[in-house]
């Protein structure tokens, strides 16, 4: 009998598990730094209840009712959220500017429960120590304070110069503990030939030798080396 109580806690422990990430994936992928209130209730709400589902008790046949209702409830909501903004306003609030041409809005400030001290830290953060620097602040729905700097703060870019820079583009994994990715090297239009000699002009003999290696669409090799005796680790570049 016993055998069988545990038998029946591995099922309904891995039953709760792909019914999680099954919900996950339906709910859409998004970063926690990115959640709102709500969206931060909802998933602990979600935790809890297939918590209660993963350790049979009772209880187990209403946790699964309830999370089942509260599943629907979300899509349902979140469903709204995306096609009406009136609604999405209501659920996530709005935006909040909270410093403009660098004057900070105090009554935005009280409106969202931030105080002095909190956003002049957050604008240190930012490599902004001065308020006066800011052409406008907006406090997002997330949490996030976004800034901009007035023009004659900003830095200055080649863009400024009227000169383009060639672009490096994205960088492809051509190797990965010692691993040749042949898909992404060719993708990056090189071959395995290729490759093995632009490694064998750094003192590289063997792929196994590298931990890490990247090609950007520039044709430039980066290369990190793996962390053994008689080979000194760092960072190496090829034109």
């Amino acid at each position: 009998m016993r055998n069988i109580e545990w038998w029946w806690t591995a099922v309904s422990a891995v039953g709760a598990y792909l019914y999680l990430h099954l919900i996950c994936r339906i709910l859409g992928r998004k970063v926690l730094s990115q959640f709102n209130f709500f969206d931060f209730a909802s998933a602990i709400t979600i935790g809890a209840l297939t918590a209660l589902v993963a350790i049979p008790t009772n209880e187990w046949k209403k946790a699964v009712v309830a999370l089942g209702i509260f599943t629907v409830l979300t899509l349902t909501l979140d469903y709204f959220i995306q096609k009406s903004p009136g609604f999405r306003g209501f659920v996530n609030a709005k935006p909040k500017m909270v410093i403009y041409k660098g004057q900070i809005d105090s009554q935005q400030l009280r409106k969202a429960r931030l105080t002095l001290d909190e956003l002049l830290t957050i604008l240190r953060q930012k490599n902004v120590f001065h308020p006066d620097d800011v052409y406008c602040a907006i406090l997002e729905t997330d949490g996030q304070l976004s800034v901009l700097p007035k023009s004659d703060k900003m830095p200055l870019t080649l863009g400024d110069l009227n000169h383009k820079p060639p672009e490096k583009g994205m960088m492809n994994d051509v190797i990965k503990d010692g691993n040749i990715i042949t898909e992404n090297l060719r993708h990056a239009g090189y071959n395995d030939s290729w490759l093995q000699k632009k490694l064998r002009e750094q003192g590289i003999q063997s792929i196994e030798e590298v931990f890490y290696a990247g090609v950007d669409g520039q044709g430039a090799l980066y290369v990190s080396i793996r962390d053994r005796a008689g080979i000194e680790s760092g960072n190496i570049y090829i034109q």
